[in-house]
């Protein structure tokens, strides 16, 4: 009985873990939004919208910057506060290569870094923004190394798919049309193929 008893309670603890890695937003179909029901995806109060399941990567199209700086910017531009999860230094603000994690990662919050076009990927894609032009200029070799280290962690953490890594400007509507987000970023210096295996 006593052995029986053990293997119900292991049956439970598997079941309940299972249940926590397939209940995030991962698994779920298209998620319908609407500013109703704003605070339950931008907060990621309920169950359909918690999880992460795209990385989104982002360039800041300046030679400095710093996760003060974009706050402020993007609070003036009402985005709710510096619009990504991360911002990785190019030493012109941060340090080369510094990873600093936002309010929004810490947190949990969505994000607002692609267009209301693609909702979707601000409710459950991590932004990612390194710092300078990358349309001009090639990132710093420590930013690069930072980038893969965190999209490597990343990946792992919240079981994200390397087709579900790509830059700002692959992000596809939510409309179903195909189309994708009019914009350069993160810039075509930037080896986006790099970040996959």
């Amino acid at each position: 009985m006593k052995a029986f008893i053990q293997f119900l309670y292991f049956i439970s603890i598997f079941c309940a873990a299972s249940y926590a890695q397939n209940s995030s937003a991962q698994n779920f179909g298209p998620v319908k939004f609407s500013w109703h029901n704003h605070s339950d995806w931008y907060y990621k109060k309920s169950e359909p919208y918690q999880g992460w399941k795209y990385i989104v990567i982002h360039h800041s199209a300046t030679r400095a910057g710093s996760v003060k700086a974009f706050h402020q910017f993007h609070t003036q531009q009402g985005y709710g506060g510096i619009a990504y999860h991360f911002v990785i230094g190019n030493g012109n603000g941060m340090q080369d290569g510094e990873v600093q994690d936002t309010f929004r990662w810490q947190q949990q919050l969505s994000g607002t870094h692609v267009s209301v076009n693609a909702w979707d990927h601000n409710v459950f894609g991590i932004g990612i923004c390194l710092v300078g032009n990358l349309e001009n200029a090639l990132p710093t070799k420590a930013q690069m190394e930072a980038l893969k280290k965190l999209v490597t962690r990343l990946k792992k953490m919240y079981r994200i798919k390397s087709k579900n890594v790509f830059g700002h400007r692959q992000v596809k509507y939510d409309d179903a049309s195909g189309r994708k987000e009019q914009t350069a970023c993160p810039g075509k210096k930037l080896d986006l193929n790099s970040l996959k295996p």
